[in-house]
């Protein structure tokens, strides 16, 4: 008998593991914080310490559950408002 699973099920899965809660904003965090650190050349050309930077600054986001409830907070509403917004540039 095969293991049956649905999108559901590991989605759920990965909510349960903090995927959502924790991993994708900080990931979100570290990536805008490096890019920004990277095209200002705020610190040379020293990658190196700007991807412990942008670490630094994307786990101290997370410490507190303020970035999480944000980010579950404006994104639906945002992926909302383009749908809406998508439709209406179509019509």
């Amino acid at each position: 008998m095969a293991f049956q699973t649905s999108i559901t099920d590991i989605l759920n899965q990965w909510a349960d593991f903090g995927v959502f809660a924790y991993l994708i904003p900080f990931l979100l965090i570290f990536a805008v914080v490096y890019a920004i650190l990277d095209k200002t050349q705020l610190l040379g050309e020293n990658r190196p310490v700007e991807a412990i930077i942008a670490l630094a600054i994307g786990l101290l986001a997370l410490q507190f559950d303020f970035v999480s409830t944000f980010f579950a907070e404006i994104f639906p509403r945002f992926g909302v408002e383009l749908a809406v917004f998508l439709v209406l540039v179509i019509l």
